[in-house]
């Protein structure tokens, strides 16, 4: 990963330490080998020489998922989704967290952004949440861009809970006094109300609440028309547009036609752009896909699905950035209605992929879409058998235990084999109930619950992970 970089890793205070003593800031980068958008990160930005450039000044930290007491470290640090990024200042504040999604020039101007602050995205907030008030102090402009750069999905409750964040943004983004930054934080806002329009009409008098709301919905409407037309700014936030631009048209009301082909010719922008990768290209042909289910044009799609994975795949064989296009491929072709394909794409790539059994699970989802019980659990046990790293192993063997009560709960036997084997995964992991491994366990001390009569192992396993929840 990023051979010319100097990754730390292991001991994440001794780094802090060392960060502080020789006066660096440092980079934290918190991942998995099997994870798709990690190693799109790994390609796209860590294997560009100018990122390199930018860690020779900074101290670069790689915390994997799967090392010893990386989950605990994780929980203690505010640390979850795959990949997460974060800059700390050499005295060990959190500057900002960074959206992983940025293609690589985009990414780099928004580290340089950071590096530069002279505020924590923290201090910005808060500042921005007192405007109006006796004292507040003014956001420069590269605040307000620094908080519309911040990592709002990989926050974790670290600056605002999770239930707060759709009126906070929405507040931010109304405070922005001008510019590409506003646009930015309206679409965080609109993303994290689930792609509804906040109109603020409740109560009051009904005509005026239904006028607010018509107004509200129509600035919303503007706002994303202004993006989706301008080929810059709809570069600029192409992150948020290919992941959430189909929820954001989806629920805009009236307009709804035209922002499907704002949108849809956004999309044909990014697809033919020879700038970005051929993986962030895909994920534009398949924008333009999802599209076609709410009146974007349909015709040839699915053929042009077909020959954008085809042209990608023969092009990408670098294994980090190849592993992300699998995922995509995959992803487009089933949205397409090419499952056959698509499956024989997971197949094909078993042999060669570092994480082989992350498309082991893709291939039991595609089981399970089809009614196929035992190739579902059948792929999900192999998944699990084929996992490395001992946080993988227990999620892994978590989502297998958890298909087979879902899907056959008749079947002690099976269920007794895999309870008895998942206890043992539990006990030779040091942070077995420490942040993502902790979610899992979670979900599978519910299920295990609901088994009418547990066999020993099963009854023994839902006692332990009561006891230990």
């Amino acid at each position: 990963m990023g051979a010319t970089i100097e990754w730390q890793s292991g001991d994440l205070g001794a780094a802090f330490k060392l960060a502080a003593s020789s006066g660096r800031p440092l980079f934290l980068y918190w991942g998995a080998g099997w994870c798709p958008p990690c190693n799109r990160v790994k390609a796209d930005i860590f294997g560009q020489p100018v990122f390199a450039q930018r860690m020779r000044s900074l101290l670069p930290f790689w915390l994997d998922g799967d090392a010893e007491g990386a989950q605990a470290l994780a929980a203690q640090y505010k640390l979850r989704a795959y990949p997460t990024l974060v800059l700390y200042a050499p005295d060990g504040r959190e500057l900002t967290r960074l959206p992983s999604e940025l293609d690589g020039e985009l990414f780099i101007e928004a580290l340089d952004l950071a590096l530069a602050a002279t505020h924590t995205a923290a201090e910005s907030l808060q500042a921005a949440l007192q405007a109006g008030q006796a004292g507040a102090r003014p956001l420069e402009p590269a605040e307000w861009s620094l908080l519309s750069l911040y990592s709002w999905d990989t926050d974790e409750g670290k600056l605002l809970p999770a239930a707060e964040l759709p009126a906070v943004l929405a507040r931010l983004a109304q405070a922005c006094p001008a510019g590409d930054a506003c646009a930015r934080l309206h679409l965080h806002a609109q993303v994290a109300a689930a792609g509804r329009i906040d109109t603020g009409a409740a109560g009051g008098n009904a005509a005026a609440s239904a006028a607010q709301a018509a107004a509200a919905i129509a600035a919303a409407a503007d706002r994303l028309l202004a993006v989706f037309g301008d080929a810059k700014l709809a570069r600029a936030n192409m992150d948020i547009l290919v992941n959430n631009g189909f929820n954001l048209v989806k629920w805009s009301g009236a307009r709804q036609t035209e922002l499907v082909q704002a949108l849809d010719q956004a999309a044909r922008r990014f697809a033919t752009d020879t700038w970005l990768p051929l993986a962030d290209r895909l994920i534009a042909v398949r924008l333009r896909m999802r599209l076609t289910r709410i009146g974007a044009p349909a015709a040839g799609i699915a053929e042009l699905v077909r020959e954008t994975v085809a042209v990608a795949l023969a092009e990408v064989q670098e294994p980090s950035a190849r592993h992300a296009l699998v995922n995509t491929a995959a992803s487009a072709l089933n949205e397409a209605g090419l499952a056959d394909e698509a499956d024989a794409l997971l197949l094909a790539e078993l042999g060669a992929s570092h994480a082989p059994y992350y498309f082991m699970l893709s291939l039991a989802a595609a089981a399970r879409r089809r009614g196929d019980i035992p190739g579902t659990l059948g792929w999900y046990e192999k998944a699990w058998q084929a996992s490395a790293g001992s946080a993988t192993r227990l999620q892994w063997g978590t989502t297998y235990l958890v298909s087979v009560i879902d899907l056959t709960p008749e079947d002690q036997p099976r269920i007794e084999a895999a309870a008895q084997a998942m206890a043992q995964e539990i006990a030779a992991t040091a942070d077995a109930y420490q942040q993502r491994n902790r979610n899992q366990l979670q979900r599978l001390a519910g299920k295990l619950a609901m088994l009418t009569v547990p066999g020993p192992h099963a009854g023994a396993l839902l006692r332990g992970l009561n006891a230990n929840l």
